[in-house]
């Protein structure tokens, strides 16, 4: 059964025409039953559905390894290792050799770290190189990290109890720490700046407004090879994974690729273009890359509230940031084009201040990222991704991600648990990966919904770019 289970999974991750050819949720849905009906298989059998028997699974298997033996175009080599127990936190529970991670509150939970899911081979409709013959963009220029990055790490960064701590962290500080945010940070070259910038006024044609940013574009990533080679740098995704302590990796939903917020110039005296709203992210973190000259700028600085536990707080959130919250209001804001910030976004109530004056344009790229930890709670909310996105791009994206962290659960079955382990602790991991199949099944059929809310402010609706 577990192999069977591994099969399906890499089918909904690697196959994109059995995604697209609307089997995704009833795929989710077999594979929950099967993980609930584990123990009972293993006593007497296979109780499944004859049609997906074992001859069936081989059936699938064959067409499977037949799709994941193409080589992958040189595009997209691979680049990170293999799949790795956390490191250094990971340590033994009392009662079994199961790894676990200690957080601050001495909850112990599984631990594994997980290769990133690969860029998909295929482009979806509408976007670059694709099975439906689309044109690559032409403009495209080529990533090289020695020309492009400027990589200056902070001094510091922002726990999530909203202490400074010295970065690089002193060993005493990284057990058990979790990022709220960066200090200011160069990580683009001026001509990585200009690289970019060309990459984004080549597709500003796309852009488009949301019910909280006035104009926006997304879906670099399967536009353009700099920006996918961008995000996947690892010298980059070294240097966030110090920062919030764990490993890693670009969000498996790829249209969150280099989202690009786009401003106006302002005028003194015009009214102030409003960038974006008091919110917190539906990924887990972002990295915000500034690409205009702010030094000309009234406004446009990244503000945060610190304050736990605002994610999904509806009496917070229908009050919004009110007066008496104002000394808990920090203001950070950017040296200079170039510069970026990494916050906990998920976690993190923030936004961008009003432009009230500027010369040009502000111009902000945004990075998603999630841990590679798959027992990590994951803060990927689909309903955001279905506003802003294709559907036929955002329901096969959820469902691959989701498929990607419950593969990770299996494999940490399969490969970490050892003999003896407590029957209590092998059906709470088992009935942790149906939960999330049933959950992700549910929001893509439009079953359950997930909304997440934010903060709106006057005068916003003016702006709505037509």
């Amino acid at each position: 059964p577990i192999l069977w289970l591994k099969q399906i999974l890499h089918r909904v991750v690697v196959s994109e025409s059995f995604a697209q050819s609307g089997f995704t949720m009833l795929t989710m849905r077999q594979l929950s039953k099967l993980v609930r009906e584990t123990g009972p298989v293993f006593r007497f059998g296979f109780k499944g559905n004859r049609g997906m028997g074992v001859a069936g699974a081989s059936r699938m298997s064959t067409i499977t390894d037949v799709k994941a033996s193409e080589s992958p175009p040189p595009s997209f080599p691979p680049i990170f290792p293999t799949v790795a127990k956390m490191p250094k936190t990971a340590v033994l529970s009392d009662t079994s050799s199961t790894p676990e991670v200690v957080g601050k509150d001495g909850v112990k939970t599984p631990s594994y770290v997980m290769e990133p899911p690969a860029f998909p081979r295929i482009m979806p409709y509408g976007y670059g190189v694709s099975r439906h013959h689309i044109s690559p963009m032409e403009l495209d220029v080529t990533f090289d990290p020695a020309l492009h990055l400027q990589i200056e790490a902070p001094d510091g960064v922002v726990s999530d109890d909203f202490d400074d701590v010295p970065f690089p962290m002193p060993e005493g500080v990284k057990d058990g720490f979790n990022l709220a945010f960066s200090k200011p940070f160069r990580l683009l070259s001026d001509e990585g700046v200009r690289a970019l910038q060309s990459v984004i006024d080549a597709n500003k044609h796309f852009a488009k407004s949301s019910e909280r940013i006035p104009r926006c574009l997304r879906g670099l990533g399967y536009r353009s090879k700099f920006v996918r080679d961008l995000n996947f740098d690892p010298q980059t995704i070294d240097l966030l994974s110090a920062m919030a302590g764990k490993p890693v990796a670009p969000h498996g939903m790829h249209m969150n690729m280099s989202h690009t917020n786009l401003g106006r110039p302002v005028k003194k005296g015009e009214p102030p273009a409003i960038v974006d709203q008091w919110h917190v992210d539906s990924v887990d973190y972002v990295c915000v890359i500034i690409m205009s000259d702010l030094s000309q700028s009234v406004g446009g600085d990244l503000q945060v509230l610190c304050k736990k536990d605002v994610r999904d707080n509806l009496d917070f959130l229908s009050k919004g940031v009110t007066p008496d919250l104002e000394h808990l209001v920090r203001t950070i804001q950017y040296p200079g084009k170039g510069h970026a910030i990494f916050i906990r976004g998920s976690h993190v109530l923030h936004r961008i201040t009003p432009v009230l004056e500027a010369l040009e344009p502000r111009v902000s790229v945004v990075n998603s990222y999630m841990s590679r930890n798959v027992f990590d709670a994951d803060s990927t909310r689909y309903r955001t991704f279905v506003e802003q996105d294709p559907e036929h791009v955002s329901k096969v994206e959820f469902s691959r991600h989701t498929a990607w962290r419950v593969q990770g659960m299996m494999q940490y079955i399969t490969q970490e648990v050892e003999w003896g382990t407590p029957k209590e602790e092998l059906a709470s991991l088992m009935r942790k990966a149906a939960a999330d199949l049933e959950k992700a099944a549910a929001l893509v059929n439009q079953e359950e919904d997930d909304i997440l809310n934010w903060i709106k402010e006057e005068g916003v609706d003016k702006q709505m770019l037509k």
